[in-house]
């Protein structure tokens, strides 16, 4: 039941993809990270980059059993290549690109703050505005730092790394102002809570982003299986 709780058609997709990809030359690992990267720039959907993933490492296995690469397979251009194929896939919200590691955050979260009730013998208490408020600062953060590093990524392609070095700075620097802004409302309306109540509000959004990660992918793989379909 857990199992299938944390599992989806993407996480198998996934280990699968690293599994097989793990078999290649190193030449060819770099080029596939090249193109990942970029079509992470270009769409949310990680399950179409998964897919798209899975048929360039059978190219590139093809590739090295005639002595060649797949930057050949792709015509030397990873970016052009990339643009062609998002044309045609679905490209998602932040949410979906979010939510393939948020879930893992707030579970290793909840396993610390289980740990410290422990330590506290169940009396621990926290500030209650900060740790209600806190999922949904973490989640709108994740998207705008997702938001912008896709931004980040073109703008290296266009004009190079320091213009990106540059962005990333800047988002840095909003990330600041945003916890100093946060803090200073928090300062104003001081209210503690138990531990086990924040435990299980920080459980039902583990359970609830991980739900919405099984949801969305799994609709993605019926609409485009990864799995060899059977001959009838």
């Amino acid at each position: 039941m857990l199992k299938k709780l944390v599992q989806n058609e993407y996480t198998e997709l996934y280990k699968e993809n690293k599994l097989r990809e793990s078999t290649l030359s190193k030449r060819n690992q770099d080029i596939l990270r090249q193109v990942y990267d970029r079509m992470s720039a270009y769409t949310w959907n990680c399950y179409e980059v998964e897919l798209v993933r899975k048929d360039l490492i059978g190219m590139a296995a093809q590739a090295e059993a005639r002595g060649s690469d797949l930057e050949q397979v792709v015509g030397g251009n990873p970016d052009e290549y990339c643009r062609q194929i998002v044309d045609g896939i679905d490209r998602g919200s932040p949410l979906d690109y979010v939510s393939t590691w948020y879930p893992t955050a707030y579970m290793i979260l909840v396993i610390f703050n289980v740990i410290m009730l422990i330590v506290n013998r169940g009396n621990a208490n926290l500030d209650l505005l900060r740790s209600l408020a806190s999922p949904v600062l973490f989640l709108f953060w994740l998207c705008l730092c997702a938001w912008m590093h896709r931004i980040g990524h073109k703008l290296s392609l266009r004009f190079g790394t320091w213009v990106e070095l540059g962005w990333n700075l800047f988002l840095i620097a909003v990330f600041i102002c945003l916890c100093i802004a946060f803090s200073k409302v928090v300062v104003g309306y001081p209210v503690q809570g138990p531990l086990w109540l924040v435990i299980l509000y920080q459980l039902a959004w583990a359970i609830g982003s991980q739900c919405w990660q099984n949801f969305r992918y799994n609709r993605y793989a019926r609409n485009h299986p990864w799995r060899e379909q059977l001959q009838q």
